[in-house]
């Protein structure tokens, strides 16, 4: 009897490998992938040997050489320790009285509205269907259809505030707010076209600090810009005279102090520090883009905060851009700035989102507001949601309410000049 080869059943596995034989044996043909890099000056590696580097055996014993040095106690020692204290505004802070706090404290006029010029922009400005309809569904894409499964916030029942609910898998709150932002700056872009957009650099994760003294109490604020925007030109601001801002009072929140719910420290270092060099091209302040999600800020007083307080996070995350920049340009101990500086604020929890534009003309914050320009000004839009629904709804993802004005107000900012 002769013996053949197993044959599984249709000859699958047969024709495989009788295919992978064949198909070794074919020589590569030449694309002309070699000559065109050489062309352009790019070196072609051919033997891989002359990249691959030999394995190094790994030295698994350990070897102790000293006990670990003491942790750093702080105390009046501490290389940082000042003996004069001072007020620190960081990430996770809130201002009690919210806008009316911050006014006080930056010396600033509010105005309810933006600038006329905006206005007109906005007027003006029509948002094409297809860009729109492509926004929802990057909108659908970010919120909905991403794959990451994470533990998301603890639920809470304010009637039965012990009970424990079960905990929800999804999309970490950061992640929604990176996403949704990243989508509006994707589609504005594409609205306003590549001779804008090549003037625009986006900057993740940025850090600025500025030290101020107000009424002889040393304050200093600590932020983090999670999106940063730069230009290769600065805003053009606003004219004073136009709006007067020497013209309007400052709230009175007597007998509540300017410096409330802003904790003290003793350790600090007082410098000013501005994330990008002065030389680099696009180191003009542009747009900064907040998150502010539930877990990120938090009351004192275990309260919850309030849209005004949120607000009031943003207008102090502005005037610290502005004002880092002011002191890179003008030195350390500038007052009334030469030129103002004006800066953009878009902050969000992915569904309702704040506009805001704040201009720099003082770093006097103690100034009394009888010349013109000695007061800063803040311009603000109310609070607009992006959707009211996005999830599944009925086994279907659904996106219900979506608001357009959002992407439109997104693409005027974006392409302001």
């Amino acid at each position: 009897m002769r013996f053949s080869a197993v044959l599984f059943r249709q000859h699958i596995g047969f024709h495989f490998k009788k295919h992978w034989i064949i198909q070794g044996k074919r020589v590569p043909s030449e694309t002309g992938a070699q000559a065109e890099l050489a062309a352009r000056g790019i070196p072609v590696v051919l033997d891989p040997t002359e990249l691959i580097r030999e394995r190094r055996e790994v030295d698994l014993n350990l070897k102790v050489v000293g006990q670990l040095p003491p942790e750093v106690q702080l105390d009046e020692n501490h290389p940082l320790y000042k003996q004069e204290p001072c007020y620190l505004y960081g990430d996770r802070n809130i201002l009690l009285e919210g806008t009316r706090q911050a006014q006080v404290l930056l010396n600033t006029a509010i105005y309810d509205e933006l600038p006329l010029k905006v206005e007109e922009r906005l007027d003006r400005t029509k948002i094409p269907t297809q860009l729109d309809r492509s926004m929802q569904q990057s909108v659908l894409a970010a919120l909905v259809f991403d794959t990451e499964q994470v533990k998301v916030g603890i639920v809470k029942d304010p009637e039965r505030p012990a009970y424990k609910f079960p905990r929800v898998y999804g999309i970490s709150n950061e992640r929604r707010n990176r996403l949704i932002l990243s989508k509006l700056v994707t589609h504005c872009e594409r609205f306003v076209g590549q001779e804008v957009a090549s003037n625009r650099k986006i900057i993740a994760n940025t850090h600025f600090i500025v030290p101020i003294t107000k009424e002889l109490d040393r304050i200093q604020f600590s932020l983090k810009v999670d999106s940063f925007i730069t230009s290769s030109a600065p805003l053009k601001p606003l004219d004073n005279s136009v709006y007067r801002p020497q013209d309007q009072t400052l709230p009175d929140i007597f007998p509540v102090k300017q410096t409330v719910t802003i904790p003290t420290t003793h350790f600090y270092e007082w410098q000013t520090e501005y994330p990008i060099s002065r030389q680099y091209r696009f180191s003009h302040p542009h747009t900064v883009l907040l998150h502010c999600a539930p877990e990120s800020v938090e009351n004192m007083f275990e309260t919850p905060v309030t849209d005004d307080q949120k607000e009031a996070r943003a207008m102090i995350k502005a005037f610290t851009v502005a004002a880092a920049r002011a002191r890179q340009l003008y030195g350390n101990d500038v007052q009334a700035l030469p030129a103002p500086i004006q800066v953009q604020v878009v902050q969000t929890d992915s569904q309702w989102f704040h506009f805001g534009i704040f201009q720099l003309n003082t770093l006097d914050l103690n100034a009394s507001g009888e010349s013109a320009g000695s007061r800063n000004l803040w311009f603000r839009k109310p609070r607009m949601d992006l959707y009211s629904q996005c999830g599944y709804l009925v086994g279907k993802p659904s996106l219900v309410d979506y608001n357009r004005d959002v992407l439109r107000h997104m693409a005027v900012f974006y392409g302001s000049s």
